[in-house]
């Protein structure tokens, strides 16, 4: 199954440990789409990261291919339990994005891959800790720079301190 990943999914280590036996296929970009914030993260400490529609703005990722074994550990992994159940925090909707670098040796297209999309509760600014994941696989996916230098300007939301003693 091809997988659109766009944010904590582009950390190398991280789709490793979730998806161990996955194909990489290559850089992606989905049009008209922008990354947004739009509900809380147990895991993250801060915003889950979705997309949203954003007329002439394209969102980049990785297109990975995961096997049918893996896709049920990733399912929960994304917070998605089955369709239609109610403790979705994240949709699996089939989206159509361009394959401009393909690392599979294959040649660019488009492709139609899965990606998991926020049901929005409210807006949240991203932690640190999971920006900075996403960088580091925006990065080492080779996202463009203007695209990985938006994704740095993202605000993060003030980290807490321990009271002093």
């Amino acid at each position: 199954m091809l997988i659109f990943a766009y944010a904590s999914l582009l950390d190398p280590a991280l789709v490793r440990e979730r998806c161990p036996g996955h194909r990489e296929i290559g850089l992606a970009s989905l049009a008209d789409h922008r990354i947004q914030f739009p509900r809380y993260s147990e895991r993250w400490g801060g915003g889950g990261a979705s997309l949203g529609l954003s007329h002439g703005h394209d969102a980049w990722g990785y297109v990975y291919d995961v096997s049918d074994d893996e896709v049920p550990a990733l399912d929960r992994a994304e917070g998605w339990y089955g369709p239609g159940d109610p403790r979705n925090g994240y949709e699996r909707q089939t989206v159509t994005v361009d394959l401009a670098r393909p690392d599979d040796g294959s040649v660019p297209r488009r492709l139609r891959a899965l990606a998991y999309l926020a049901r929005p509760t409210e807006p949240v600014t991203p932690s640190a800790r999971y920006l900075e994941t996403i960088l580091r696989g925006a990065r080492a996916r080779r996202l463009p720079e203007e695209y990985v230098a938006e994704l740095a300007a993202i605000v993060v939301a003030p980290s807490e301190t321990p009271p002093a003693e």
